[in-house]
């Protein structure tokens, strides 16, 4: 008899040969089961039946199955059972996205887990995410581990957050419990107000202290000379003394003479502060205070009573602080599009020999072949062409563009030649430029990447002059860059900038050695915030020329007045575009991303122009380190 006789309802009683099933003492619906090693196959087509729920078996799912029950079950409670049938003997389910049950192996289900946000279904794999508040990922990830399930998953990143988590049910519930327990907070803040030592002083200290992996936070706040500190509770209780005793005032008398040393501030500045605000300090009947600044070991002298002296140092710490850099960098995108279009026609016809034929032609300055000479040419060559002769023919040729075709001879004493001349040309250029440069805040910055071209400002020459002269004078043309950042409150940057753009467009003559120059600037002042990328201008040209000589009366008749003109048109596109970006830089860890960014740049283009596999930056900087703080300070 088949196994589905295992499972019975209270209307049906069979015998199993092996073992017997008795009616349940329940109500109708309730299961009583009873069975010694039934194929484990037929046992989940009859928790189908029983269930109403569909079964996809793995192929791998063999066995033999024993169970005794001695209450009978609802069908839920027998889908629970059959669950943990299933587990003791290897094997899980896995609930597809239509709804239906994948009986297969537990090794390998964790990756067909579903995610469940909240406890799961008993008896199946299931993934959570549990983040944590306070509590490193990797050492909860090391304490959860031991409670898992042997195929269950574990992922943590180290220094994060996140865990994710794949197994049973109640695996998932002992993991979020020590979870619990372990992600409590000790942390504590506290601030402390200095009155001997400096805010800035006091941050490097207690950061020295703790090294890389700091248990705690410190804060400086100059203007009030305030530290703020975060940190386990444990570590504050012994930064407390620490703190204390470095804001302590010296036991012993202050000299006469004190020595400052300075980091971040221009001694220069700060000593012309200083002179205006000693004489607020003097007292009567006491010397005048008074301060020097000595560039070499860049320090300051201070010359005054013990208490004017510590009011002055704190004044000097104060201002020296590390400012903000700015980095500033610049895209100047220009497009354009140039079409012309030329198209001449030039004659000659005269009489030899007595021939009453008059000399007639035509000849346009804006065209290329000397007809005349061409002519002339043909007059000189009437019984063949010789050397000197055929090289005054081409060289009366030299300078056309674009496709020519004449005709010549000399027929009946009458000599004649004419030249057609056919030009079209397209030009189109695409310029990026990428300059960027960095600065202080509040510190005017400028870039210039060019030349510098000699322009005649004065000449004299004459017969009458002894000593003929010509004086010049130096332009840059290039790419300029003109800077000034302020930041102010809320990380909002204002810019004074001036950028311009220039460029040789060539001789302003034949006859003149003086250049013309294309020049384009903007000159603005502007507000941005950190990284936002503005547009500072643009420029939109549509320049169209047309230019026609011709011969009169005759140029103008329909269609044959083409054979007595010479016709050029030109057209010129160009689209100018700035933008800016402005990047605040407070640290080491702020330019360090940026200089990277830059080195990896340079070492791909060398790559791709050098076709090596270890570009010519990275050779020098093995033999010459940077180091890890080494900053771009400008680029083209």
């Amino acid at each position: 008899m088949g196994i589905r006789s295992k499972i019975l309802s209270a209307s049906f009683i069979a015998l199993s040969a092996f073992g017997s099933l008795a009616s349940p003492a329940y109500g109708t619906g309730d299961h009583l089961i009873t069975m010694q090693q039934a194929d484990i196959r037929a046992f989940i087509n009859d928790v189908s039946v029983v269930t109403g729920k569909t079964f996809l078996v793995d192929p791998r799912v063999q066995g033999k199955v024993t169970i005794s029950s001695e209450q009978s079950l609802s069908p839920n409670e027998v889908f629970s059972v059959f669950k943990d049938v299933m587990r003791v003997h290897g094997y899980t389910l896995v609930r597809t996205a239509t709804g239906e049950y994948r009986v297969t192996l537990i090794q390998g289900a964790a990756q067909d887990a579903p995610f469940t946000s909240g406890a799961g279904i008993n008896g199946q794999f299931a993934t959570t995410v549990i983040k944590l508040s306070s509590a490193d990922a990797s050492e909860a990830a090391r304490l959860i581990k031991p409670v898992m399930h042997s195929q269950g998953q574990l992922t943590a990143n180290a220094g994060g957050k996140v865990l994710v988590i794949t197994d049973f049910p109640e695996n998932l519930r002992k993991a979020r419990e020590i979870v619990a327990a372990l992600d409590v907070s000790d942390s504590v803040i506290e601030s402390f107000t200095l009155e001997n030592l400096s805010a800035s002083d006091a941050e490097a200290v207690l950061r020295s202290l703790g090294g890389n992996k700091s248990p705690y936070t410190v804060v400086s706040i100059p203007g009030t000379n305030k530290i703020i500190v975060e940190g386990p509770s444990a570590s504050l209780s012994k930064l407390r003394p620490i703190i204390r005793s470095m804001d302590q005032g010296s036991t012993a008398p202050r000299g006469a003479v004190s020595i400052v040393p300075l980091r971040f501030a221009d001694g220069e500045e700060i000593i012309t502060l200083l002179n205006t605000l000693l004489p607020a300090y003097a007292k009567e009947g006491s010397p005048a205070p008074t301060a020097a600044y000595d560039p070499g070991s860049n320090t300051l002298i201070i010359n005054a009573e013990g208490e004017v002296q510590a009011s002055i140092e704190q004044i000097i710490r104060r201002l020296d602080q590390r400012r903000p850099q700015v980095l500033v960098e610049a895209i100047i995108v220009e497009i354009s599009d140039t079409t012309a279009r030329e198209l001449g026609v030039e004659f000659a016809i005269a009489g030899l020999n007595g021939n009453a034929v008059p000399l007639l032609s035509s000849n346009f300055s804006r065209s290329a072949p000397d007809i005349l000479g061409l002519t002339g040419t043909l007059v000189t060559a009437q019984d063949g062409f010789s050397t000197d002769e055929q090289t005054a023919a081409v060289a009366n040729l030299i300078g056309l563009d674009g496709g020519i075709a004449g005709i010549g001879g000399l027929s009946n004493d009458t000599l004649y030649s004419a030249v057609i001349n056919a030009l079209e040309t397209d030009q189109d250029s695409n310029i990026l430029s990428t300059p960027f440069v960095t600065t202080l805040d509040n510190v005017p910055a400028t870039f210039l990447v060019g030349q510098e071209i000699p322009i005649t400002s004065s000449e004299t020459f004459s017969n009458t002059t002894l000593n003929p002269f010509r004086t010049f004078e130096r332009q840059e043309v290039g790419i300029k860059l003109e800077v000034l950042p302020q930041i102010s409150e809320g990380d909002v940057i204002r810019l004074e900038i001036k950028q311009e753009v220039s460029s040789i467009e060539g001789a302003l003559s034949s006859l003149a050695q003086d250049f013309v120059t294309n020049k384009r600037e903007i000159e603005t002042t502007v507000l941005a915030n950190d990284g936002e990328i503005i547009v500072l201008g643009g420029l939109l040209e549509d320049d169209e020329q047309i230019e026609l000589s011709k011969v009169p009366v005759l140029g103008d008749i329909p269609i044959v007045g083409n054979l007595f003109q010479s016709k050029g048109r030109s057209r010129a596109k160009t689209n100018l575009m700035v933008f800016l970006r402005p990047k605040i830089i407070r640290s080491a860890a702020d330019a360090r991303p940026l200089t990277q960014s830059r080195l990896d740049q340079i070492r791909l283009e060398d790559r791709l122009q050098s076709d090596r596999d270890i570009s010519k930056i990275d050779t020098y900087l093995s033999r010459n380190p940077l180091g890890n703080d080494a900053v771009i300070y400008g680029g083209q």
